[in-house]
């Protein structure tokens, strides 16, 4: 696949729905078979979206959302949290991008971003949660320095599901 031309930049109010739909489409496509598909179904726009507002409007100061755009379109967006854990510096939320452009270099520019900015602030390491079977998500990951730290069991969508910590112990493979 070709590498397509994106814009990133901070996410604001206006973005709630573009990033609610990407969040949404992302979740139908990664965790088809993982989590039950009524979870997955026709409500979890909505739902995405209310949990969206709550978020961003929750945002500390060194938490931020960034989205990236192509031809004014959002594609694909990354949320960074201040929720240091286990010496790590901070916490990767959410990283999606549009199904039919995943291969496309939206996550890897996304991951590249978010980690000037930890980088700016002084955070030298960063860790997020992939659910177990979510095997594109994990080949990513490892195929951008992350090691896997720890399993776990977590209550995802109604159902018992294995979760994995992906840990980058330091940005430079990122940046």
């Amino acid at each position: 696949m070709s590498m397509i031309d994106c814009t990133v930049r901070l996410a604001n109010t206006s973005d709630f729905s573009a990033i609610a739909s990407l969040h949404a489409a992302s979740w139908r496509t990664a965790y088809k078979g993982i989590l039950p598909d009524q979870f997955l179904g026709d409500g979890l726009e909505t739902e995405r979206e209310a949990y969206w507002i709550k978020k961003m409007s929750a945002l500390k100061e060194k938490e931020f959302v960034l989205i990236a755009e192509s031809k004014g379109e959002a594609v694909g967006f990354i949320a960074v949290l201040d929720k240091p854990e286990n010496g790590i510096d901070a916490f990767i939320d959410n990283l999606h991008a549009r199904p039919d452009m995943k291969g496309m270099g939206i996550g890897e520019r996304l991951m590249r971003e978010a980690a000037k900015k930890l980088a700016a602030g002084n955070r030298k390491s960063v860790y997020l949660w992939v659910l177990v079977g979510n095997t594109a998500a994990e080949g990513f990951y490892l195929s951008k320095g992350a090691r896997i730290a720890d399993t776990t069991t977590v209550v995802f969508g109604g159902s018992e599901v294995l979760q994995r910590r992906f840990v980058w112990d330091t940005l430079d493979p990122l940046l």
